[in-house]
C-alpha cells in the first residue's frame, strides 16, 4: 500500500518548515468498511538535543486525520480529532474502529516539554462516513480507569482490554451496563505488551515492566483467557520479548506476531547513562558526553525484531515464519482488514518513525 504521502498541516509551530511528520508512533488506526482510518499518533518533529541547541516540544501528540480508500489507492485528509492521541488501543469492528483509552492533550496537540500528558478513559467507535467525507465519533462507557498502551481484542462481542495489573471486559452488545473488573492473569503487571484474539480466546504475550531502581524487565511469558471457562492458562512462553510488538489472528488457531523489542540491555544501558546525564549540570562536559554516549547509542540502534513469530493455539508451539519485509514496527496497531493485516505507521528505531503502511496475506 502506498506511504500517506500528505504534507501533514503543522498543527502546533514546529519552527522550521521542514520539520513535517514523518510518520506516527501510537496512531489510531483501523478498518472501517472500505476505508483506513490513521489518525493522531505521536513523534518527535526537532532535531536531537545537544548541548548548544534544546528541545521544546519534545515528543508532539497530533490531532490529524487520514483516511485510505481501497477503491481509489489514495489518501486523503479527514479532519481533525477532538483531542491529540496516542497509544490507544484500537480493534476494527464492523460498526467501525474501536478507540479505548490512549495519552495526549485535551483540545489540540501539544508536547511533552510544553506541558506532561494525560491519559485517558475515553471509549468510542471512529466511523467513515464517505457520502458526507467526515468521521463519526459515537461514545462508549469509559474505561474504570485513564490508560494507555493497553491491548485488546473482541472474543464473543465483548472487548477484553489489559494494562499494567488491570484486565476489563464491555459487552458491545450491552455497553449501557458498564466495564467488568475481570481476574488478571497469572504474570507480572506490564505495560506495552501484545494482544489479539483467536479461537475463542483472549491472547496476552509478552510486554515490559520498569522497576523504582529505573531498571526494566522484558517479559516472554505469554497467557490466553478464555470467557466460556473464566479463567486465565499460561501459554507456552515466547523465545524472546515482542514488547510494543503487534499479533493478527490467521485462520481459525493462528497467532502471527511481528515487530516488537527484545534488546533489554539496550534499554537498560540506556536508562543509565541518561540518568548520569541527568545528574550533570545542563551543558557541561560530564552532560555532554553522557548525551554523546546516548545519542551514540540511539544512532546504532540496529532495528526491532524481524522474525515473524507464529503461534499455534492447539497445539502450544511457536514457530519463525519467516521475516518482515522491511524495517520492523513497533508501537502501532495491528489492523485487521477483512482477514488481511495492515500495519500503518510505527516507529522503526527510538524516535524514528515511519509512513509506509504494508499489508501482508498469510
Amino acid at each position: 500500500m502506498p506511504a500517506n504521502g500528505v504534507d501533514w498541516h503543522p498543527a502546533i509551530p514546529v519552527g522550521e518548515s521542514y520539520w513535517t511528520q514523518l510518520g506516527l508512533a501510537g496512531p489510531v488506526a483501523g478498518a472501517h468498511g472500505d476505508h483506513l482510518i490513521v489518525a493522531g499518533g505521536a513523534n518527535f518533529p526537532e532535531p536531537a538535543l545537544t548541548a548548544t541547541r534544546a528541545n521544546t516540544l519534545g515528543k508532539v501528540y497530533w490531532t490529524d486525520a487520514f483516511v485510505y480508500s481501497r477503491r481509489t489507492g489514495g489518501w486523503q485528509p479527514a479532519g481533525q480529532l477532538p483531542d491529540a492521541v496516542g497509544y490507544a488501543a484500537t480493534v476494527s469492528t464492523g460498526d467501525g474502529v474501536l478507540v479505548i483509552g490512549g495519552e495526549g492533550y485535551r483540545g489540540g496537540p501539544g508536547g511533552t516539554l510544553q506541558r506532561p500528558a494525560e491519559k485517558f478513559a475515553d471509549v468510542y467507535l471512529l466511523r467513515w462516513d464517505a457520502r458526507r467525507s467526515r468521521l463519526d465519533r459515537v461514545e462508549l462507557p469509559p474505561l474504570p480507569r485513564p490508560l494507555s498502551y493497553a491491548v485488546a481484542g473482541i472474543v464473543d462481542g465483548v472487548v477484553y482490554v489489559a494494562e499494567g495489573a488491570d484486565f476489563y471486559g464491555l459487552d458491545l452488545d450491552r455497553p449501557d451496563r458498564g466495564w467488568t473488573t475481570l481476574p488478571r492473569w497469572p504474570g507480572d503487571p506490564r505495560t506495552v505488551a501484545v494482544g489479539a484474539a483467536q479461537d475463542g480466546r483472549f491472547f496476552l504475550l509478552s510486554g515490559r515492566a520498569q522497576h523504582a531502581d529505573k531498571t526494566w524487565t522484558f517479559y516472554r511469558d505469554a497467557y490466553a483467557y478464555s470467557p466460556r471457562r473464566r479463567r486465565w492458562d499460561r501459554i507456552a512462553d515466547l523465545p524472546w520479548c515482542v514488547t510494543a510488538g503487534l499479533a493478527h489472528p490467521v485462520g481459525r488457531t493462528g497467532l502471527v506476531v511481528a515487530g516488537g523489542d527484545k534488546d533489554i540491555d539496550r534499554w537498560n544501558l540506556i536508562e543509565h547513562h541518561v540518568a548520569l546525564r541527568n545528574a550533570a549540570p545542563p551543558g557541561s562536559a560530564e552532560w555532554q558526553r553522557q548525551n554523546d554516549v546516548v545519542t551514540w547509542i540511539y544512532d546504532h540502534h540496529t532495528g526491532f525484531n524481524g522474525e515473524l513469530l507464529r503461534y499455534d493455539t492447539r497445539r502450544d508451539r511457536w514457530s519463525v515464519d519467516g521475516w518482515f519485509p522491511g524495517p520492523p514496527p513497533a508501537t502501532t496497531p495491528a489492523v485487521d482488514w477483512d482477514g488481511d493485516l495492515v500495519i500503518a505507521s510505527g516507529e522503526v528505531g527510538p524516535g524514528i518513525r515511519t509512513p509506509r503502511v504494508w499489508q501482508g496475506s498469510f
